[in-house]
């Protein structure tokens, strides 16, 4: 019966979209176990989103209908950690399946430090990513959105289709440079989340059926930092949201650190501007609408599954690269507001939401504690691929998303931006400092969940505290790369905005460094 239908369908071959159709309907008809068809995967990251924004993780004063509905839909994890609170960083650790301390981003990459970079500089094409492994292995890969990961240049072993813009961070969600593969443009009047999502659905209405496709949408948006969310929006979400209360954001001293640093020549005004956001009633619209902006985005992709006959085959994943505050702690931004970095829970704490039709079981929670290296293992076990990712911490749990047991797993998360690292388990999280550069930092989250309290140099906690540090200790020993391991002296890759204090630990001949390396090659039979 296969076989003739297939015949049948050759007649039509004049007529691709029509084949393909066909194709695609006869295939799915056939139970999975007999079509042995891999799923296409829609990995969606938004830019500096908390988990505790979001509606479906209980937010009632920012409207995101569309992922609390993909939410119901499939899984939400409430556990899912960032590894570090800066972009560039998070990044590669979703690309690769490594540490900050391993992969060498360690910070974000400075867009001043650019033009200091070789011309097609990528921070991280000495590893393997998850878009090479995939497209080696008969997938169509794109990314659509942010890169912040070098020189704004497709890396082609990678992607067969690229529209990022010319910046790592967001000065402005309007008139942005824009490179399509090997075409730039500039795009005018339309906010970048919307362009995004545009240039995303175009590409899932022309999709050929040929092969399972791998989409990265990796939204610039929200934000939520300074000078684009400070004061009023520019979109069509903020009037909703103009003089609103916005009970869920903290009303509260704004944190010394910001006032201790304002007097400090800035010439981009960054702690005035962190200090301009706090409390004020338009920014928290402003922030509000922004997020919404990408619910409607998120919506919009949905729909396109939807009505592109892909929705039942496809795998999507929601996820952000880190988390923001938005008022905790006296704070706005991100977690580099002082040196070394402050962990706390809503900047680390972000969304991972999971939905694959026939699959993933609808309208479950997870609290299984994820790491962002434990998504690359997922996502290529998910494709029913067995990969190895040489000294990735990371671990699948795609049989937990498909309502099975796991073996094993650990009671643990790992932090690592620069000089701070964290161990969070369901308990505790304890923050270790480097050596000279600030004081350790414990918490109870389940007594604490509001991290006011530091029990670090309490006598009751001696032994919790020597427990953690020696598992911390254990696990970086195991991981790190002493190359790019800033605990024993290494450098970080691209740019740092602490150059003077890993010179002043370690000499003056310590820098950063952009050299490009051999890019990663594997035989694939």
């Amino acid at each position: 019966m296969k076989e003739s239908a297939l015949a049948i369908i050759s007649n039509f071959a004049a007529h691709k979209k029509i084949c393909s159709y066909i194709s695609l309907l006869l295939l799915t008809a056939i139970p999975a176990e007999a079509s042995d068809i891999q799923p296409n995967i829609l990995f969606i990251v938004a830019d500096n989103q908390p988990a505790s924004i979001l509606g479906a993780y209980g937010n009632p004063d920012v409207k995101t209908p569309n992922i609390d509905r993909l939410a119901n839909e499939g899984v939400r994890f409430t556990h899912a950690f960032a590894v570090h609170g800066m972009c560039s960083p998070t990044r590669a650790t979703l690309l690769t399946g490594l540490l900050p301390s391993q992969h060498g981003v360690q910070d974000w990459l400075d867009d001043e430090e650019m033009e200091n970079w070789p011309i097609d500089w990528n921070a991280i094409r000495e590893y393997r990513t998850l878009p090479y492994t995939l497209k080696n292995r008969g997938y169509q890969t794109s990314l659509i959105g942010k890169w912040h990961l070098g020189q704004p240049s497709p890396p082609d072993e990678w992607f067969d289709y690229w529209v990022t813009f010319n910046l790592g961070h967001t000065i402005d969600f309007w008139n942005n440079e824009i490179n399509e593969n090997s075409r730039k443009y500039k795009l005018e009047g339309q906010h970048s989340v919307d362009f995004f999502t545009d240039k995303a659905v175009e590409y899932l209405e022309n999709y050929d059926h040929q092969k399972p496709f791998f989409l990265m949408v990796t939204y610039n948006g929200p934000y939520m930092n300074p000078p684009t969310n400070l004061g009023a929006a520019r979109n069509r979400h903020y009037a909703e949201y103009k003089d609103k209360e916005f009970p869920s954001f903290p009303r509260n001293r704004i944190h010394e650190t910001i006032l201790d640093e304002i007097p400090v020549p800035d010439p981009e005004e960054w702690y005035l501007n962190l200090a301009r956001m706090h409390n004020d009633p338009e920014t928290m619209a402003n922030v509000a609408s922004q997020n919404t902006m990408v619910d409607d985005g998120v919506g919009r992709l949905l729909k396109a599954l939807e009505e592109n006959g892909l929705a039942e085959n496809t795998l999507v994943i929601y996820t952000s690269d880190q988390g923001n505050f938005f008022g905790q702690h006296g704070l706005w931004g991100h977690t580099d507001y002082s040196f070394p970095a402050s962990l706390y829970e809503t900047a680390m704490n972000i969304p991972l939401i999971a939905r694959y039709p026939g699959v993933i079981e609808k309208g479950q929670v997870s609290d299984l504690f994820i790491g962002q290296y434990d998504l690359m293992p997922t996502i290529l076990d998910m494709a029913g691929l067995d990969v190895e990712i040489a000294n990735s911490p990371g671990r699948s749990f795609a049989e937990h998303l498909k309502g099975n047991e796991l073996a094993s797993w650990r009671d643990a998360v790992y932090m690592d931006q620069e000089a701070t690292r964290v161990i969070r388990t369901s308990q505790f999280s304890y923050w270790k400092r480097l050596k000279g550069t600030g004081e350790h930092e414990l918490y109870d989250m389940q007594k604490d969940p509001e991290q006011e309290n530091n029990l670090y140099g309490n006598p009751d906690f001696v032994e919790t505290i020597s427990t953690l540090d020696r598992r911390l200790t254990q696990f970086f020993d195991t991981y790190s790369d002493a190359q790019y391991d800033l605990w024993r002296g290494g450098t970080v890759k691209g740019s740092t905005e602490s150059t003077q204090v890993y010179k002043s630990l370690y000499g003056d001949q310590w820098k950063p460094e952009s050299e490009i390396k051999p890019a990663f090659r594997e035989n694939v039979q």
